[in-house]
């Protein structure tokens, strides 16, 4: 006796299972609105909400499919439903304190679920002009915290590091002096050092963040911006820090065969993203008129927080190079720095 399967019996299925799934999911997450809007304390930040349009935005410019969109958002709202299970210290249960909780679950996984499907476009081309921006704006930074005036043998190490660094980023962008491979792996390491600094920074700032200037509603506006770039560059903030993390010492092999082949494969991904390109000088001087411009008037007079600037820096100067392309009528070059 054969059997025949009905491959449109299973798919009807499949999909009876998981309109049931998204009802469940939406059913309890009401739920969960509804306990939040009666609670008498406030369980869910409202900057929450341009933090997780930042990470839709990323989304949607990596790729168009609002399914895998729409997918990628119930899957981390269908795991996070797991920070509601009492925890193990737990002795009395209290449901508001998971609502808390759960908001953070569901961005880490949101993220994670990014950074997992987007895996190869997620990886940052870098230029010389890209770690030029970086190398100007680290130079910024550190002048802005004050860490100059500091007086530590520590200090004088990482400014020393530092500057070797810049320097190499300095005469590349300079000159059309050849991007070896040696060069291009020095180059993107420092790249995403650079980026994980102003991470950490940047996440910080944004959760202490406190009145930057008078008017109440200019603050929640900016507020409000810093939550949407954080969210735009947390894909980004995972992909740096998996790109740096396996150069860290292993405490079971401490730099064993396992994690050196691990390292190799990860120079290769470093030295792969890096582009062979040379930024032309006329856009590298234009780089550092802009950003030191730019930079030195924050600096003076602090008109937004410096981790703010940085990232809005990343975001305007492309279009910078852009504009001045088709003023000079050459629209149709490759506009890259």
């Amino acid at each position: 006796m054969i059997i025949k399967k009905n491959k449109k019996t299973g798919f009807t299925k499949i999909n009876m299972l998981f309109a049931m799934a998204v009802f469940i999911v939406c059913l309890f997450y009401g739920y969960v609105f509804y306990r939040a809007y009666i609670s008498e304390r406030s369980l869910v930040s409202i900057m929450m909400v341009p933090l997780i349009l930042g990470i839709i935005f990323e989304n949607r410019r990596l790729s168009t499919a609002w399914k895998m969109l729409a997918l990628k958002i119930f899957c981390s709202l269908l795991i996070a439903m797991l920070a509601f299970l009492p925890g193990r210290g737990e002795r009395t249960y209290n449901f508001d304190d998971h609502i808390e909780l759960a908001i953070y679950w569901f961005v880490f996984l949101f993220v994670l679920a990014s950074v997992i499907y987007h895996e190869e476009k997620i990886v940052p081309k870098l230029t010389e002009g890209i770690t030029l921006l970086q190398s100007v704006s680290i130079i910024y930074w550190i002048a802005d915290i004050g860490f100059f005036g500091f007086r530590n043998i520590f200090a004088y190490i990482l400014m020393a590091i530092g500057l070797v660094f810049c320097t190499v980023s300095f005469v590349h962008a300079f000159s059309y002096r050849k991007l070896t491979t040696k060069v291009r792996l020095f180059l993107s390491i420092w790249s995403s050092i650079i980026m994980i600094v102003f991470a950490v920074d940047h996440i910080y700032r944004v959760y202490n963040f406190d009145y930057f200037v008078e008017d109440p509603i200019l603050n929640t506006g900016l507020n409000m911006l810093q939550y949407f770039l954080l969210g735009v560059s947390l894909i980004y903030i995972f992909q740096n820090a998996n790109m740096l993390l396996v150069y860290l010492p292993d405490r079971k092999s401490w730099y064993g065969k396992e994690q050196m082949d691990d390292i190799r494969k990860m120079n290769k991904t470093h030295i792969g993203r890096y582009s062979w390109h040379q930024i032309k000088i006329p856009h590298a001087l234009l780089a550092l008129l802009f950003t030191a411009t730019v930079y030195y008037g924050n600096y003076s007079y602090q008109i937004i927080p410096r981790h703010t600037l940085i990232w809005l820096v990343f975001w305007i100067f492309p279009f910078v190079i852009l504009v001045k392309e088709r003023i000079g009528h050459r629209g149709k070059d490759t506009v890259s720095i």
